[in-house]
């Protein structure tokens, strides 16, 4: 190809690239969640909006492009315009692998495929128009990869080379992954991963001391939005995670120090599990034909030499590497979002694979395989709509309404205790509350608390060690009290919260949540009105039947109520959840209650 052809041919696939990415973004822009999302989308949005510090690894990337991005975009809601940040990073992210598989030499028909496979994969929909993290990871992963396969097509002599070139390119790449672990830290998992492959492949370039030098400096560079931690604890923000302002705090957050012991398995047939779930999740995420396409274009692509598939693989083995390492029950086996780096290293073998397929074929039938994206997009628009999802801004202004004025409020459960800091702390809803995290308060002793004059509520039952002090249900929460008093004031118990039995189906955090609104009413009835009480407990465990905490809460409930069958039959699905233990609490088991049980029977 002469040069001015070529370069018409980048300026039109980076214009298509750009078309691309702009359709992309008014999808997801179209269905964005309007206010907070469940989960910890409430305490990134607050900690980006109050330049505070979330939980590990305290993400300081992602808070301080998304505090930026929310100041200079002031339509609707922070959490709508953080939202639509997550838009614009999935979009390109899309269009920057479009430009790989054109870079690795597909048609623009399979590119497309690639990126559009990608786009409305489930995972990857379910995280472009709400407010996390992994929509930019994959923006970064996206640019990673273009520049890794460009210096392995230029080392390889092909024509035309892309630029640059040499370690110029190894540098920079490893900035691009530097810089995207201070948004997750997947891309430290990728610049080893990419480190390792190009040592292998150059490794007389990538010993060059000059080459070393380069690589160093990118690290370091890469990784200055870390030293943001220190500096945000230093102006003690509402929300502060730890002690990132001391060398062994700043550890903790860095290397999540706190979660390894969260790590679901423990042997090598536990291994196999995840890798079969992992395999499994791929033909789920891009459809089963676009699972045998892609196994096609990692063959073609080995044979003609196409990509540099040891790359491209090690980057997924990569990732179901550190999620065996450190991933809990739900992380590995729920929540797939955390396999995004696979499913975008497959959806691009699936534009080879579509490729190879259709090379030889008739310029029309060259689009055929951009059906798949356009089923994936039929079948996905209707659940990641999120456009009316309001169920975590419902229950958390539900919750804050039966907070006394100048209440103190402690939460637990990502979904419960996030939002009620994005709706006190950015918001501004109900600002004369207080809100902890339970159990890291000190309670009142109970000869020096009035309950009346310093009202202390919960949105989950507390472990009290004082015996005259007692959590009393109370509509959604429990107010703190002391036993001997007449009892708090009644909130009035609806039968359904406006929106909730809406999107019951939505996700498994969504469940769960509307599961706890329904245990918790329950509970405020019990002792009033049981049969109400029963029908609420009944919709939690229908609504939310792959909650083990819950399971095991309402089944211990109705032992302590005289209801045997109930009670183990609620234990029994708690147990066929989580046998080796509550996810929230790994040494509370269910079997050891229902092993009681059976003894005292016996």
């Amino acid at each position: 190809m002469v040069p001015g052809v070529r370069g018409r041919a980048a300026r039109r696939d980076l214009g298509l690239a750009l078309a691309l990415a702009a359709a992309l973004f008014a999808v997801y822009a179209a269905g964005a969640a309007r206010t907070i999302a469940v989960g910890d989308s409430g305490e990134l949005v607050t900690a980006a909006w109050v330049f505070g510090v979330p939980h590990p690894t305290g993400y300081p990337l992602y808070i301080l492009l998304a505090k930026l991005w929310s100041t200079l975009l002031p339509v609707g809601s922070v959490a709508f315009r953080v939202s639509l940040f997550s838009a614009a990073c999935a979009a390109l992210a899309c269009a920057v692998l479009f430009l790989v598989c054109r870079r690795l030499g597909g048609g623009r028909a399979a590119a497309l495929t690639a990126a559009g496979c990608l786009a409305f994969a489930p995972s990857f929909w379910g995280e472009a128009n709400i407010q996390r993290v992994y929509a930019l990871n994959a923006l970064f992963l996206a640019m990673a990869l273009w520049l890794a396969c460009g210096w392995w097509l230029r080392r390889r002599g092909a024509r035309p080379a892309p630029p640059p070139s040499g370690e110029g390119t190894i540098a920079l790449t490893v900035l691009v992954a530097a810089l995207g672990a201070g948004n997750h830290t997947f891309m430290a998992v990728f610049g080893v991963t990419f480190g390792v492959w190009a040592l292998f492949q150059a490794p007389a370039l990538v010993l060059r001391p000059r080459t070393l030098a380069l690589v160093a400096a990118a690290v370091v560079l890469g990784l200055l939005p870390y030293a943001w931690l220190p500096l945000a604890a230093q102006r003690q923000p509402p929300l502060l995670w730890g002690d990132p302002g001391s060398l062994s705090g700043f550890l903790d957050i860095v290397l999540r120090r706190d979660f390894w012991d969260r790590a679901w398995v423990a042997s090598p047939a536990d291994a196999a599990t995840v890798a079969a779930d992992w395999a499994v999740s791929v033909g789920r995420e891009l459809t089963w034909v676009g699972a045998v396409m892609a196994l096609l274009g990692v063959c073609a692509a080995a044979r003609r030499r196409q990509a540099p598939v040891l790359l491209l693989l090690a980057v997924m083995l990569a990732n179901l590497a550190s999620m065996m390492l450190h991933g809990s029950r739900s992380d590995l086996f729920v929540w797939h979002r955390y396999y995004i780096p696979s499913y975008l290293v497959a959806a691009l073998f699936v534009g080879l694979g579509a490729e190879a397929l259709t090379r030889r074929a008739p310029r029309l039938l060259r689009l055929l395989p951009l059906l798949l994206p356009a089923l994936l997009f039929a079948a996905g628009w209707a659940r990641f709509d999120r456009r009316d999802d309001r169920i975590a801004d419902t229950v958390a202004g539900a919750i804050l309404d039966q907070v006394p004025p100048g209440g103190v409020l402690l939460a637990a459960d990502d979904s419960v205790l996030y939002p009620l800091l994005y709706l006190t702390l950015v918001d501004g809803h109900r600002a004369d509350v207080r809100v902890g995290l339970l159990d890291s308060v000190a309670l009142p002793a109970a000869a020096d608390f009035d309950p009346q004059a310093t009202p202390v509520v919960f949105t989950h039952p507390p472990d009290l060690a004082d015996d005259a002090l007692v959590a009393v249900p109370v509509g959604l929460t429990f107010r703190l009290w002391k036993r001997g008093l007449p009892p708090p004031p009644a909130v009035p118990v609806v039968e359904e919260l406006p929106g909730v039995g809406a999107v019951a189906a939505r996700d498994a955090l969504t469940r769960h949540l509307i599961g706890h609104v329904h245990f918790t009413q329950g509970l405020a009835l019990a002792d009033s009105d049981w049969p109400r009480a029963r029908r609420h407990f009944d919709r939690a465990a229908a609504v939310a039947a792959d909650h083990d905490a819950l399971l095991f809460n309402l089944g211990v409930l109705y032992l302590r109520r005289g209801m045997m069958e109930e009670g183990i039959a609620a234990l029994e699905q708690a147990d066929r959840i989580s046998p080796r233990g509550l996810e929230s609490a790994p040494a509370v088991r269910a079997a050891d209650l229902l092993a009681q049980l059976r003894a005292a029977a016996r």
